[in-house]
């Protein structure tokens, strides 16, 4: 019997911390405004544009570059903290970003806000990380550009 509670309250514990887990994800939607789309191609393209976003977010939050790299085009400019600053090609981009994940271990990325127009999109929040005596945030943005049916990463820059 008192098995079966140990294994209730598991259960219960579970249920809990994903339902937390999902209200926080379903929370960081508060930065995008859906604008009225006059089409299908349109709206598609905004919702594409949204998951491009929410893509990258997910690759610093889980320091997973593949989510991120999917996303790099020929060229794109970084700034990181005013050190690497420049445009950099596909794999100079991914060496940089990687490196930058590895050092500054993110605890969160969470945008605040967002700007979006028919080929370029842009949004801005904060990215928390854990380095050593405690966490501290940096402030991120990430503007793309649409090309050949997809959005690709402009600038990111975390300062």
């Amino acid at each position: 019997m008192k098995q079966f509670q140990v294994t209730k309250l598991l259960i219960f514990s579970l249920f809990v911390f994903l339902f937390v887990l999902a209200g926080n994800v379903q929370s960081q939607d508060s930065w995008w405004k859906d604008k009225k789309s006059k089409n299908d191609y349109d709206k598609k393209k905004q919702d594409l544009c949204k998951k491009t976003f929410k893509d990258i977010a997910s690759g610093f939050s889980y320091s997973s570059l593949g989510l991120i790299n999917q996303y790099l085009g020929q060229d794109v400019y970084l700034d990181f903290i005013g050190t690497e600053k420049g445009y950099y090609n596909f794999s100079q981009a991914e060496l940089i970003i990687s490196e930058f994940m590895d050092y500054f271990k993110v605890v969160s990325v969470r945008y605040s806000r967002s700007y979006y127009k028919n080929s370029y999109a842009f949004v801005k929040g904060k990215y928390t990380y854990d380095i050593g005596s405690g966490r501290r945030d940096l402030k991120i943005s990430i503007s793309l550009k649409y090309r050949y049916d997809m959005w690709y990463i402009d600038q990111i820059n975390i300062n």
